[in-house]
């Protein structure tokens, strides 16, 4: 997978030094946008995976409101900025940057930010990959979280809330291992919760579900088996 990027920079001279990093890194840069209504028209002809985001561009819309509209869309965003001030670096923490970079910045700063950011999108791409595999092979089972069901064949099993979660986890990650800790956090959150309440789950989801097959992995948590 070799990214593809959009630049949103309003000044000509930054942009096209950003472009010419990233494009001697061997990456492609579909496009340059001067607001938000320009790199919107960009995203919506291309897949783009990185956008390299100044928060201060021309038009009604700063770069923070951009990157929330693209959140769901599995846009990455680095940000620039000439400013580094609490507020506008909470304000861009809550869109889950890959990287931010206050101007000035040197070419080997956005070197380093761009390779790291690249390898996480590529990591998250094969474990996306990885994960459709997974639900292929798990096509016998259809859950809906909503009704909180696990449907297999012509069996309806009823499931609660939890045992829901838990369960999508396990069919999202087919023969690999799910630590207790991942299963706490996509259960209960940062909920302190005992390792004996995780084992009473598993063990309700075993007693209602047998159909599938949890395994323990002594010391460490389950795996369910294809």
């Amino acid at each position: 997978m070799n990214p593809t990027f959009l630049i949103v920079e309003d000044e000509p001279i930054t942009s096209r030094f950003i472009q010419e990093i990233i494009e001697d890194q061997g990456y492609l840069v579909a496009g340059s946008a001067k607001s938000a209504v320009d790199a919107r028209k960009i995203l919506a002809q291309q897949t783009i995976d990185i956008v390299i985001m100044d928060i201060n561009i021309q038009g009604a819309e700063d770069g923070i409101q951009l990157a929330r509209s693209v959140l769901e869309d599995n846009v990455a965003v680095i940000y620039i900025s000439a400013y580094s001030d609490s507020q506008t670096l909470q304000e861009a923490a809550g869109t889950m940057p890959y990287g931010f970079l206050v101007k000035p910045f040197r070419e080997n700063d956005l070197i380093a930010v761009l390779l790291m950011a690249v390898e996480r999108v590529r990591r998250e791409h094969q474990e996306s990959e990885k994960c459709d595999e997974g639900k292929k092979e798990n096509s016998d089972f259809r859950l809906d979280t909503e009704k909180h069901c696990l449907y297999w064949r012509n069996q309806v099993i009823e499931l609660s809330k939890n045992e829901t979660s838990a369960v999508n986890l396990f069919l999202n990650h087919p023969d690999t291992p799910i630590t207790l800790e991942e299963l706490r956090q996509a259960i209960w959150g940062d909920k302190t919760i005992g390792d004996s309440t995780i084992r009473e789950l598993i063990n309700r989801i075993r007693n209602k579900a047998d159909v599938l097959s949890i395994e323990n992995i002594y010391g460490m948590g389950y795996i369910l088996k294809k």
